[in-house]
């Protein structure tokens, strides 16, 4: 189905009038709101999973002009709709899917695959895409492997004067990165790897240049290097651990695939020690293990642990272990966890446990000025039910009935709550 054929033009009509269903429907009171937005996105999403199966079929120049469509009305909506659910972003992912399937559908070379390629050259400046340039260049780095060697300039042109455009805005130098994807996918569907890999080494400075480099030398299994491109980018800053836990994370990733257990184990400790990433503790337990050193290292890695993370992911550790004298300790000292840990320590520990929970509740009634706050005090009196504490609840009702006699909201919470409590203890 090709774009001269009627067939093809009816087809066009069809999703448009789809498109138009939808925003008709998800407008409300001249506004695109939050609801509309999710329901405008959930339409544009049915439309493109229709049009991948297009491509698979073979239709892969509808199936592209069906992607556009769609990344136009969503560059339409970003400006004009209430999109807090991230409707958009998500639509964006389903439509560089279909431009995919599109494009890996045709033949390199090919008329169709030149049709898409050069047709994507004049959508991807589309007025509609200004101010959402992002949007142009989704465009261009799905399409940019159909490049040929004799149309490939006329990419490099359209790069070069958004480069241009966009470069005249002050500070603005997020596209740079957006470009060299573009530039590395036609090169190496034109020049071949050689080239590219020499692309990728020139512009190493970009991080999404940075990962395939890293990729590329795990697929050479050259982990020496794929620890040097990791390890040149966490020390060439000083930001916090938010800003390089990616790159920490692709330098664990070397040293399971070079099948280094002694620096991975080495690693693991650093992150959760040094970093507090409490994701690596299960990680380490399983490296200290299979090298026959988990019960010899626990007790002082404890320690460690104790001394070095905040208290709130220690106690996670410590539940996770089953730690529960520790986790008591810990506890006293923090006592406005004790409906986290709770039900594990009473099974240990019933009458400490219930003596933290009855502490806890009497300083959030003290505090408790509001029926959203009177309910989270008979949620927590609920709880310490739910531990055994039965006796211990009917005391703490009546106390604070007595002793907050002028709010008369909480008073209605805790009758209510002990009436529920009398039938289930039937």
């Amino acid at each position: 189905m090709t774009p001269k054929l009627e067939e093809f033009k009816t087809a066009m009509s069809a999703v448009r009038e789809r498109i138009a269903t939808a925003k008709r429907r998800g407008t409300h009171c001249g506004f695109i709101d939050y609801h509309g937005c999710i329901s405008v996105c959930n339409e544009l999403i049915a439309i493109l999973e229709d049009a991948g199966k297009a491509a698979v079929r073979g239709d892969c120049e509808y199936a592209y002009s069906v992607a556009v469509l769609i990344l136009v009305n969503c560059a339409k909506l970003a400006g004009s709709a209430d999109d807090s659910a991230g409707g958009i972003t998500n639509t964006r992912g389903y439509v560089e899917e279909v431009l995919k399937k599109a494009c890996s559908c045709v033949e390199h070379g090919s008329a169709e695959g030149e049709f898409i390629f050069l047709q994507s050259l004049k959508d991807s400046r589309n007025k509609v895409f200004d101010g959402w340039d992002e949007f142009a260049y989704d465009l261009l780095l799905a399409t940019a492997g159909l490049a040929t060697v004799k149309n490939v300039n006329k990419l490099y042109a359209v790069l070069d004067e958004f480069d241009a455009k966009l470069s005249r805005k002050e500070y603005s130098s997020w596209h740079l990165e957006s470009d060299r994807l573009v530039r590395l996918a036609a090169i190496t569907a034109i020049d071949g790897e050689q080239a590219a890999e020499k692309f990728v080494a020139d512009n190493i400075q970009y991080d999404a240049i940075r990962r395939i480099a890293i990729c590329n030398s795990l697929d050479k299994s050259d982990f020496h290097c794929a620890e040097r491109l990791c390890r040149d980018k966490i020390n060439s800053t000083d930001r916090d651990y938010y800003w390089t836990q990616e790159w920490y994370d692709m330098l664990f990733e070397v040293y399971s695939k070079s099948g280094d257990k002694e620096r991975q184990a080495e690693l693991a400790e650093d992150l959760l020690i040094g970093k507090h990433d409490t994701k690596y503790y299960t990680i380490l337990k399983q490296l200290l293990f299979e090298k026959g050193l988990w019960k010899t290292e626990y007790p002082s890695l404890l320690a460690k642990l104790a001394q070095n993370l905040p208290y709130n992911m220690y106690m996670g550790i410590l539940s996770e272990e089953d730690e529960t004298r520790r986790l008591l300790e810990q506890l006293i000292i923090y006592p406005s966890e004790v409906f986290t840990y709770g039900k594990q320590l009473s099974t240990d520990f019933p009458a400490e446990t219930y003596v933290l929970c009855l502490d806890e509740i009497r300083r959030q009634a003290a505090e408790a000025d509001n029926r959203i706050k009177y309910k989270k005090v008979c949620g927590n009196i609920k709880k310490l039910f739910d531990y055994g504490g039965n006796n211990e609840v009917s005391r703490i009702i009546e106390e604070l009935k007595a002793k907050y006699l002028r709010r008369p909201a909480m008073i209605e919470e805790l009758d209510g709550l002990a009436i529920r409590l009398a039938k289930k203890s039937l």
